[in-house]
Parts: structure tokens; sequence; C-alpha cells
């Protein structure tokens, strides 16, 4: 087993999306066979994910961890222990030793729980905080200078609602690109004004994989709140459905001006699971 404890200063670092350090520990029948420190990418996006995976991550220890930044790890299937504080060495001993008390390494400000973390059991249960409990943790930490972009991805007030369209080229009478992971961009639309701003997605054509995350990452640094396409693969709704984005699928053979009145008259069905399957979509 590969686990990653994320590190700043000889200590958990507070906030993973700004980490840029990681301490990688393999382990083989209950012993240490590897431990090694790896750098990270700076940005807070598929980056850092697809770092991970390269390395082999099947454990992350963590501190505060945005939402989003939390769906992109996992949507790689790397298990997520976050919230923890403390120094580094006794973080690393009690996971090692079976005897991580999420108690006694509980961030501050972020609640207590009264049980146990192992490397065989609670690694496979979910954050068990509310989204509102998750924010209040981000933010009481972004506050404090650790991670002004976890800060602004957790900003809930919106001035517009946006709609992203995906699209062939910029326009409002540019055809829907049907795939979503490699559309060619995508159009964010005032639906009621019908003004529009045009995001390149080539970035994430260009992928061999992971094309969906990173344009579901384009998508929420736009401030969308809505996604029109044709096809979203698991991977990309986890993503967004993580980042609170409504999502609504099968919708082809028409222009971004023709989706965005469909979404107005209310025909556009919201979706709950995604319809393509892998790669990228």
């Amino acid at each position: 087993m590969k686990a990653a404890f994320a590190v700043w200063n000889k200590r958990i670092a507070p906030v993973f999306d700004v980490a840029r350090e990681i301490r990688l520990i393999e382990t083989e029948f209950g012993h240490v066979v590897c431990e090694r420190d790896e750098s990270l990418p700076a940005d807070s996006g598929p980056e850092k994910g697809r770092r991970l995976i390269e390395l082999g991550i099947e454990t992350l220890i963590c501190g505060a961890i945005s939402r989003f930044m939390l769906s992109l790890v996992e949507a790689y299937g790397i298990q997520v222990i976050s919230f923890v504080a403390g120094d580094l060495k006794e973080v690393m001993q009690a996971w090692l030793s079976n005897d991580f008390h999420k108690e006694a390494f509980s961030m501050p400000g972020c609640g207590r729980q009264d049980h146990r973390l192992s490397r065989t059991t609670q690694s496979n249960k979910k954050d068990s905080r509310t989204p509102k409990q998750h924010r209040d943790c981000i933010n009481l930490y972004a506050r404090k200078g650790f991670g002004r972009a976890c800060r602004v991805r957790q900003k809930k007030e919106r001035i517009m609602e946006k709609v992203a369209i995906s699209c062939e080229e910029p326009g409002l009478d540019s055809q829907i690109d049907p795939r979503f992971g490699r559309a060619a961009g995508f159009c964010i639309v005032d639906p009621e004004t019908f003004e529009f701003s045009y995001i390149d997605n080539g970035s994430s054509q260009a992928l061999s994989q992971g094309a969906g995350i990173q344009a579901a990452e384009n998508v929420c640094r736009s401030g969308a709140t809505v996604v029109l396409t044709g096809y979203v693969g698991p991977k990309a709704f986890q993503a967004l459905s993580a980042a609170g984005i409504k999502i609504g699928q099968n919708l082809m053979d028409m222009t971004v001006r023709q989706a965005i009145d469909k979404y107005k008259a209310g025909t556009v069905d919201m979706a709950d699971a995604p319809n393509r399957m892998g790669h990228g979509k």
C-alpha cells in the first residue's frame, strides 16, 4: 500500500490545495519498505491528482481540502482522510500502527469525532461533514492565509446565474459539442441577457486521460451553476456535482442559443447520473 501525507514545515499541511510536498510511505505486510519526499504541482487542479496517480498513491492524509479538490482526488480512486493536523512523524506513526485517533489529530475548529481511523477501516469512509461544516473548516484556514484559492471556490454568493454550454466554437449560434470533457470549448451564458464569454477547452482535448475532470474545473472556475451538454462521464459528473453544478445531458443537434431557450422553458431534465462511461467524456 502507498500512502501520501501532505507536508508543510514538518507538519501535516493545513490546506492540501496549496501543498507543494508529500511524504510517501509504501508498506508491505505491515512493514515500511519505502519512505521518501515527493513534490506536487503548484496548481490546485487535476495536475495534483494526476501526480498522485503517477506515484501510485492509494490513500491521502491531509489537512483542509476544498470540496472540489476532494472530488478530483476521489475521482482518481484515491481514498482521502482529511482535516488532519499535527506533527508529521506522530501522525505517520499513529497511522502505521493502526492507532490513528481522529480526535487526537483533528484540525482546531473543525469539530472532533470520537472514533479511530485505521488503514484497514476508516480509510474507506467518506467525510461525514455536511457541506456547510466542510465550508466552515476551509474558510477558517483560508482566513489564516493558507489557501485563498480554496476560499474563492467556496464562495456561495453569485452575482448572476451562469450556464456553461459545451460548443464547437465561440458564439450563440455555434453548434453544441456533445462531448463534455473533450469539447472544443464552453460558452458561459447569462440566460436572461444572453451575454456570454468563451472558455477554450483545448488543453483538455490534448489529455490522454482526465479530460473530463480538467473540463469540470474549467467550468467551475467560470462561476457557472449549470452545464448543458451531450455526454458526461462518471468522473466529470462526480466533480461537477461535488461543486454544486447542475447537469443537463443529451442535448445535441442544436445551437447554444437553442439550448438556452430549452433550459429557460424548463424542458431540460437535470441529470442524477452520468450517461457515458469512461475516458474523459
